[in-house]
């Protein structure tokens, strides 16, 4: 599911474009007659059609999932994806060693649940570290905001010309997520960040929500964190 390329990231792009004419109609002359004129709420039925129109392994396993829960599940489903306060509470800070991935699950209610996986691989020198932020209703995921860092330690010191890697995986039809530059820089550690800002395609979503996720690597550690933009 976190394998994200820039293929399937262009993809999600055009065909979320193309299924938000069921969500949204033509841009506005102000900001304020823009969300003035946003759809009020999103519907079961709108979701599902929103999901259709996505050409993505995602949205189509999304579309089967959500579409095989109950009635009252679909409903309080797509209650969750246009709660704003929801996706604004997917925050977590987290350590650990390089030789030992981490999985953390907290629960926000009982049909919602926030997964951070961290990935760290070193070999040779070489390192990555991957960090993966996953909001789930009745254990389907809906957003995933990846961060990778990799760099370089030789002779016990983290190496210059460290890189960073960010994707997302967004079957929400509420919000429209999209990655900031991506900072990268090595002091002593090597550090990469990026700031994600979720805008509302419904009213009821409320106002957009920033995020900012980073993770850091020294020889033997890593840190990860996605904290208030």
């Amino acid at each position: 599911m976190h394998s994200i390329t820039t293929r399937r990231l262009t993809t999600v792009a055009v065909a979320g474009a193309t299924a938000l004419a069921v969500l949204a109609p033509a841009a506005s002359a102000s900001a304020h007659d823009a969300v003035a004129k946003l759809p009020a709420k999103l519907t079961v039925k709108s979701y599902k059609a929103y999901l259709k129109a996505q050409k993505t392994p995602e949205a189509k396993q999304t579309l089967r999932s959500f579409s095989a829960l109950p009635a009252a599940k679909q409903s309080r489903f797509v209650g969750h994806l246009q709660n704003g306060k929801i996706y604004a509470s997917l925050f977590r800070q987290l350590k650990g060693d390089l030789n030992r991935p981490l999985r953390t699950v907290t629960s926000y209610n009982q049909d919602v649940k926030f997964v951070h996986e961290v990935a760290p691989r070193k070999s040779k020198g070489a390192v990555s570290v991957a960090y993966t932020a996953t909001e789930t209703i009745f254990g389907i995921p809906v957003t995933s905001e990846k961060l990778t860092l990799h760099y370089k330690i030789a002779g016990g010191k983290v190496q210059r010309g460290a890189r960073a890697v960010v994707g997302v995986t967004n079957v929400n039809a509420a919000v429209a997520i999209k990655g900031g530059a991506v900072k990268v820089a090595v002091k002593g550690i090597a550090r990469a960040d990026v700031t994600w800002k979720a805008t509302p395609r419904v009213q009821s979503v409320g106002k957009p929500v920033l995020k900012d996720q980073a993770v850091t690597g020294h020889v033997n550690t890593w840190t990860a964190s996605v904290i208030h933009g």
